[in-house]
């Protein structure tokens, strides 16, 4: 049930101050003075519908939770837009792992849905991205002429996604052969089945392909709006490459996430950026420029929309699913 007004309101008020000393953080250990003195010398247009592409990821990607949610378990899109800008910016700014916690907390307190809904879209969520992720990392591996960073970290996405997609898919195939094992199971490991089930009985996408397919076209929806980001970068700067080139930048920052467990990834994007820039046959200076730029358009939207959409108006508390 929800709280008193009071307490919602304090709840809200200390969110919000975490939230913005979240943001605050990233925005000290970004160096301004050199992104400053990059965008100077930039197109300023171009810079802007970064921005805006890199906002895209946003709207994409609620989309997609709103696929994610079991039949019969509804969220206002509005609503399921500021749950999600809020955890882009955890994401982008919090400890490696915020980001899915709080998803996780605001979709069964804020969304009303309860934390096995919420639990269960989360590795929906980490599932498509790993499948959208692995079909990336394929096809620059087919059409990209040069050696991209992070061959451990590829390797373990193409393995370990297909194990995660086969374990996933078989309980979400088999939760009335799941629930008779939970009940027949007493002590921890029976109440760990039992949770077990109520989270494959809502991962409803794995048992329809149809749904599964959309939430991964707008998973691949994500990630061109990003290389097309990229692209705007570069015209910023007037630089040209080649148009794998972009997608083997795409790769390499989308594969740094992987290994970072910096908050906002940053260093780790700047320098698989840099790395792919510098073997393109751009300068370090420029490379830098890049990298740095590039990284601010992709922060200033996810990381920021959140804490914009929390200051102005904050999400209302519904009654959180019982879960027995």
């Amino acid at each position: 049930m929800g709280g008193s007004p009071l307490r919602t309101r304090v709840s809200y008020l200390v969110s919000w101050l975490l939230l913005t000393v979240l943001l605050v953080a990233t925005i000290g250990r970004v160096d301004w003075t050199l992104a400053i003195a990059a965008i100077t010398k930039a197109k300023p247009l171009p810079l802007i519908l970064a921005v805006v592409l890199n906002a895209m990821i946003l709207v994409f990607a609620t989309a997609q939770w709103l696929l994610f949610l079991p039949d019969g378990v509804s969220v206002a899109r509005s609503k399921m837009f500021k749950i999600m800008a809020i955890v882009s910016t955890v994401a982008n700014s919090g400890p490696a792992g915020g980001g899915a916690a709080v998803g996780v907390h605001l979709l069964a307190t804020r969304g009303g849905v309860g934390h096995s809904v919420g639990l269960s879209v989360l590795l929906l969520d980490q599932l498509v991205e790993g499948l959208v992720k692995m079909a990336i990392v394929l096809l620059a591996i087919v059409v990209v002429p040069i050696g991209v960073e992070y061959k451990a970290v590829s390797a373990t996405i193409i393995i370990g996604v297909p194990t995660l997609f086969s374990f996933l898919t078989v309980i979400a195939h088999r939760t009335p052969a799941l629930q008779s094992i939970s009940e027949q199971t007493t002590g921890f490991l029976g109440w760990i089945l039992r949770r077990l089930n109520r989270v494959a009985v809502n991962l409803e996408a794995l048992r329809q392909p149809k749904k599964l397919f959309i939430t991964f076209a707008l998973g691949l929806l994500q990630k061109l709006v990003a290389a097309l980001a990229i692209m705007c970068v570069l015209i910023a700067f007037g630089i040209v490459i080649p148009w794998w080139g972009i997608l083997a930048v795409l790769v390499a920052v989308n594969l740094s996430t992987v290994v970072s467990v910096t908050p906002a990834n940053l260093g780790v994007f700047e320098g698989a950026a840099f790395l792919i820039y510098i073997t393109l046959g751009i300068s370090s200076e420029t490379a830098m420029a890049l990298a740095i730029v590039q990284h601010a358009a992709y922060l200033i939207p996810l990381a920021g929309i959140g804490w914009v959409t929390s200051s102005v108006r904050p999400l209302n508390i519904n009654g959180v699913k019982s879960e027995p």
